[in-house]
């Protein structure tokens, strides 16, 4: 049974949760959840019930077998935190594969329980212990050994990537995925590439501290499984489950804000009028509004919030919020295993858009694409969706991140590229002495 006792994280509660972020490198298992977006009543927050979530440590670990996931999370009566890569949809649906080499070392999926668990909601602080395994001394100890830890400052590498598709090859790509198109293959898909660099070594809560600061984000994650690591910066919620009722929230439609107070409001007007977005938007809410049926009670899946617009660190997002309510023969499980991966990051059909990413994409996505999040005792779950991150593999020394977007019929292939490279910048600057802060 877990234990909860609150603590007080001192004068200084900012340099107390870098040093958290330093702690996941003490474990093979650990994960830091924190919500960092500057924005008042943003999409996030109305669904958020604390500001972070951290595991340290594994009392138990499930890999890669849904069925034992189901099994264990069902009996165990507490939290879990981990992940689902993107190429877990191979174990849900019989028609796909991955032809690509996944260089960072990811599972298919992977949860644990954790020893420890960091709660924080505004100025109040919780740990939670297994009264099997500690006390409370021993989390007051554990706490202690985190706030006397030094701080210290290190400076990143200068890294430069190289990217696995050329401007020219990209292009070629989203002509060829339009074809498709046209014949009636797919109606949209999500076409992405990898930035990449090699013998790189890294300190990850370095490189996460710093991102946080560049890119302050809702669905902010650190995370260790063993030599791999992930270091993301999602603005972006996959699924959240309380109770019965489900929440999606896909992200389709972007543009570059600016520092100047008109131009951004115009780019802001100028998204929130495009047809080319809000189409892209609204056909990846209709596959989730479809997702969702399918564990959902009949006629309690609605769209809430239909393209809002929303403010972020260098870009204007455009997301969509859906709803249902599962009906009384619905698993706790059935609403993630019915919709993944998600809509946002696939197309539709979904299941021919993901056979075009495999044979077009020049890279396994590993947990790019992907989800983190938690799993409560009471089988709730809140997972966020796995882009603006970065995947870094200690043992092999590989550092990568991913970038895409949505390819229809009506989308020009050199805009889709530059939104790309958009998407890409605050990850490619924090590598360089040219440092960007968006209000």
């Amino acid at each position: 049974m877990r234990k909860w006792i609150s603590f007080s994280a001192g004068s200084q509660a900012k340099v107390f949760e870098q040093k958290l972020y330093r702690v996941v490198d003490e474990f093979r298992y650990a994960v830091v959840l924190t919500d960092k977006y500057p924005y008042y009543n943003g999409h996030a927050q109305q669904y958020t019930e604390f500001d972070l979530l951290a595991g340290f440590d594994a009392l138990e670990v499930v890999n890669d077998n849904i069925s034992r996931l189901d099994r264990v999370v069902s009996d165990s009566n507490d939290w879990f935190l981990g992940y689902f890569s993107f190429d877990f949809k191979n174990q849900l649906e019989p028609f796909l594969t991955t032809s690509k080499k996944n260089n960072t070392g990811f599972r298919l999926f992977s949860f644990f329980r954790p020893r420890y668990l960091i709660r924080k909601n505004g100025e109040t602080w919780h740990i939670g212990y297994d009264s099997t395994r500690d006390t409370k001394d021993t989390s007051q100890a554990f706490i202690d050994r985190i706030k006397n830890l030094f701080s210290e400052e290190t400076e990143l590498p200068g890294i430069e990537f190289q990217s696995r598709v050329s401007r020219s090859r990209y292009l070629d790509t989203v002509r060829k995925l339009k074809n498709h198109i046209k014949r009636g293959d797919i109606y949209e898909v999500n076409y992405c590439m990898e930035f990449y660099s090699e013998g790189i070594d890294i300190q990850p809560s370095s490189l996460f501290e710093e991102l946080t600061v560049v890119s302050p984000m809702p669905f902010s994650v650190l995370l260790r499984d063993n030599s791999s690591f992930l270091i993301g910066a999602s603005p972006e919620r996959y699924l959240r489950k309380r109770g019965a009722k489900i929440i999606s929230q896909p992200m389709k439609g972007t543009a570059r804000r600016t520092f100047d107070r008109t131009d951004d409001i115009r780019a802001m007007k100028m998204l929130s009028g495009s047809e080319k977005e809000r189409a892209e938007n609204i056909m990846i809410t209709d596959l989730v509004r479809n997702d969702l049926s399918r564990s959902a009670a009949r006629g309690t899946v609605s769209v809430d919030d239909l393209c809002s617009i929303f403010p972020f660190p260098g870009v204007y997002q455009m997301i969509s919020t859906v709803s249902s309510q599962m009906h009384n023969d619905a698993h706790w499980i059935d609403p993630l295993r019915y919709s993944f991966p998600m809509g946002s990051m696939t197309g539709a059909p979904k299941i021919k858009a993901l056979q075009l990413i495999d044979r077009y994409e020049k890279s396994a996505r590993g947990l790019y694409s992907g989800t983190v999040g938690y799993i409560t005792p009471e089988l709730d779950f809140d997972f966020n969706v796995v882009i603006r991150s970065f995947l870094y593999n200690r043992t092999n020394r590989y550092l990568s991140y991913s970038v895409g977007s949505a390819i229809t019929d009506s989308c020009i292939p050199a805009e889709e590229y530059n939104e790309c490279l958009l998407k890409a910048e605050v990850l490619k600057t924090i590598f360089n002495k040219r440092k960007l802060r968006y209000g």
